[in-house]
């Protein structure tokens, strides 16, 4: 190859033209490059946004479709479907601290009572369980609408502003977004079907103890949306609670376990929360963990109370975890799941037989949705 300084000295001419190509080469990529890696991840934003904007919309009509199998009447579904998709929470003020969740609690009853209320209204032939699962179907379709709504306000936010900092994080949460987004598209198929899901491991834990321990079908209405059961084992009286099934229900585990402890006034030596959780990229699906505390997620009401029970009885609260995935929490029970639910359930009577003696009263609290479970 022909060295610049040789080509310098043979045809001076050519050797500047080169130059000064170089020089704008490098002048256009240092002024301009910049803006075409905006506009380039602009365009996949973009293309991401508008994929998110169908399976919103897709929801949508998933969420029309469920309600009007159970309508009544001329009833426009279409519109109070849109109204409820649009449905908005605020949450409590939290710069004054003292009693903001006994502030969330209520209003979060509130909006579930209301929720469900317009449901029963619009869909008069649906019984509980339907109306519960009709529920499940709008949240996660509701989800879908606001995530496509957050994701649409960066999106043009960012190119109007052309900000390259706002652009760039956008671009690089995208995976995450769409795992949030793939999860609730599937649950939404989930939902409208019955299936069991993911999240209904610990209570399908707590159905199989029961059995078990006891004998199929011996749980029984307790507090709103719980049901519960009594066993024993070893000499040890368990009670074991969940939500009611198989309608998509969480209940209000914190009210069913101040509700035992206050019955057995000091007879209670141990509560086992037993819940999914989520893993860490790389982690076994259906691997169960064990740990101390209050194994509950959501808003934490509900923790809060279990740990203001145990901490002013002075009783012991075991955690048993079986990891998954979003994706899996919200989509049809796994096999890995299943068998993570049975190795929970020997978890269980293990701390059972281990920390408790005869006589004691045990707690087993199986948290989750128990959409296809029933009771």
């Amino acid at each position: 190859m022909m060295s610049l300084q040789f080509l310098a000295e043979q045809n001076p001419t050519l050797f500047l033209v080169i130059t000064i190509m170089y020089a704008l080469f490098f002048l256009v990529f240092a002024l301009g490059g910049t803006r075409i890696q905006v506009r380039v991840w602009l365009l996949q934003i973009e293309d991401f946004v508008r994929q998110i904007e169908r399976w919103s919309e897709e929801g949508r009509k998933i969420a029309v479709k469920a309600v009007r199998e159970f309508g009544g009447g001329d009833r426009d579904v279409a519109g109070f479907v849109e109204g409820l998709l649009d449905f908005v929470f605020i949450e409590p003020v939290e710069r004054d601290p003292v009693g903001v969740l006994k502030r969330l609690d209520h209003l979060l009853d509130v909006r579930k009572g209301r929720f469900r209320g317009l449901i029963e209204e619009v869909a008069p032939r649906a019984d509980g369980e339907r109306v519960a699962n009709l529920e499940m179907v709008l949240e996660a379709a509701s989800a879908l609408r606001q995530l496509f709504f957050i994701l649409r306000h960066y999106y043009i936010m960012s190119k109007e502003s052309g900000n390259i900092a706002l652009v760039s994080q956008m671009q690089v949460m995208l995976p995450f977004f769409s795992k949030i987004a793939s999860a609730y598209r599937e649950a939404l198929n989930a939902f409208y079907d019955g299936k069991p899901i993911g999240d209904g491991a610990g209570a399908l834990v707590a159905s199989l103890l029961v059995r078990e321990l006891g004998e199929e079908g011996g749980f029984r209405d307790f507090e709103g949306e719980l049901v519960r059961a009594e066993v024993e084992y070893k000499g040890r009286e368990i009670v074991v609670l969940r939500a009611k099934g198989p309608g998509g229900r969480v209940g209000k585990p914190g009210d069913g376990v101040l509700r035992v402890l206050k019955e057995k006034r000091g007879k209670v030596k141990r509560v086992i929360m037993v819940d999914a959780g989520l893993k860490f990229e790389g982690e076994e699906t259906g691997k169960v963990v064990e740990g101390v505390g209050a194994a509950i997620g959501g808003p934490g009401v509900d923790k809060y109370k279990i740990e203001i029970g145990v901490v002013e009885g002075d009783i012991a609260v075991d955690a048993v975890v079986i990891k998954m995935s979003l994706e899996e929490a919200l989509t049809p029970m796994k096999r890995e799941i299943v068998r993570g639910v049975k190795d929970a359930k020997e978890r269980v009577k293990g701390i059972i037989e281990k920390f408790t003696s005869e006589g004691d009263a045990v707690i087993v609290v199986g948290v989750g949705n128990c959409i296809g479970i029933g009771n």
